[in-house]
């Protein structure tokens, strides 16, 4: 039998397999990071989350954060559009229009203990763009799944020229009041996905101990959207940038022409400038009113919902020095564990050959966890200073 050293290609092969093999299990394969403040609440949820504390598998064929986010977005494209039982339409308080697509309602069980799990989309998404979380929730656990759809997003007509890529607050009060009245006796679970984390946690800072929300998880959040926007690796902030015009401004346009500023929107290079200069057509006055009522880290030292925040550290588009800067309070927020980890991308967060999604599995199993517990006590929290009137 002859010896691999004699074939110059195999040996070629077999140690760049070997050099492949090490480096992916040393510097890729990782045990995630999971910061909290202690409590008995949380040690037993993630004693019932296996997955948070052995290690995680990148699928090794893209584990690299560029081929993550571009196979992301290829299989989004590429896959079918996702069956939904009911769209709806929601006419809101100043005549805008919001939307809600419903998963599971046609085949939900009678039991009362299955939560109804709410989903916030991406920054220039829809209903379409977490259609894996949608599907891997209902098929798994069986759970009534809602998706909220922000004005301007999707398929929603534009009746009022007003539009926030973070979305509004007052807009997703009323989407929530509608969906418990719809069901009153279903406890709800939020998830953020990347834009839609900010949403998800302005409204927990806002609502404080009146959430609406029995636990909620935050995928690829930005934290101080004021300085993350500009951060954004400068090829997605200049593809995220033109995105955000075709999307909003041109779909919209004979909405949105009359207001001022929108000329300017037009003539955006990055990400960074459309959100500097975003209140032109979200309602605000200026760039600081915006940030004001829009930046969600403003108000997350308020958040009393139990919360898991997930973010990778090789993230391109809301990038880990976002991360570090926001430690010293994220990780001292009672009832809320940090999951950090080495690699994931942006919302990715492959796993195996099939390139299956790690982080909905987390999602469900800390739901499940937060399921058999009984919840914290919360704490009213100390009446808000007056905001100072500007000179």
């Amino acid at each position: 039998m002859e010896s691999i050293a004699n074939h110059p290609l195999l040996t070629f092969s077999f140690v760049v397999t070997l050099v492949f093999l090490f480096y992916y299990f040393i510097q890729v394969v990782e045990t995630p990071v999971l910061r909290f403040s202690e409590s008995d609440f949380l040690l037993r949820v993630i004693e019932k989350s296996p997955d948070l504390t052995t290690k995680y598998y990148p699928t090794f064929w893209c584990f690299n954060q560029h081929l993550m986010l571009f196979f992301l977005m290829l299989r989004e494209y590429r896959t079918k559009p996702y069956q939904y039982d009911k769209l709806e339409q929601l006419t809101m308080k100043d005549g805008g229009i919001t939307g809600l697509a419903w998963s599971g309602i046609n085949t939900a069980t009678a039991n009362e203990n299955n939560p109804i799990v709410v989903v916030f989309h991406t920054i220039s998404g829809d209903e379409q763009d977490v259609k894996t979380t949608v599907k891997y929730l209902r098929e798994r656990y069986g759970w009534i799944v809602v998706v909220c759809i922000r004005r301007g997003h999707g398929n929603l007509p534009l009746t009022k020229p007003k539009i926030n890529t973070m979305g509004s607050t007052s807009d997703l009060k009323e989407q929530l009041s509608y969906i418990q009245k719809k069901y009153p006796k279903k406890q709800m679970f939020g998830v953020g996905i990347s834009a839609g984390s900010g949403l998800l946690a302005r409204y927990l800072g806002e609502s404080g101990v009146q959430s609406k929300f029995t636990a909620a998880v935050a995928v690829s959040p930005a934290y101080d959207i004021e300085k993350a926007f500009h951060r954004v690796h400068p090829v997605y902030s200049k593809i995220m940038g033109q995105r955000l015009i075709n999307y909003f401004l041109k779909n919209h346009y004979e909405s949105l022409s009359k207001l001022k500023g929108v000329d300017e929107l037009l003539k955006i290079k990055t990400i960074g400038e459309f959100q500097d200069k975003l209140h032109a057509i979200s309602g605000f006055k200026d760039k600081e009113n915006y940030y004001y009522h829009s930046n969600p880290v403003l108000v997350a030292n308020n958040i009393k919902t139990p919360l898991l925040v997930l973010n990778s550290a090789d993230d391109p588009i809301c990038v880990n020095q976002n991360v570090l800067e926001n430690l010293h309070w994220l990780e001292t927020l009672p009832n809320t564990i940090h999951v950090h980890t080495k690699r994931g991308s942006h919302i990715a967060y492959f796993q195996g050959w099939k390139a299956t999604s790690w982080s909905d599995k987390i999602i469900g199993e800390y739901f499940s966890a937060v399921l058999g517990e009984k919840l914290p006590k919360q704490k009213l929290a100390p009446k808000a200073k007056k905001k100072p009137k500007r000179k």
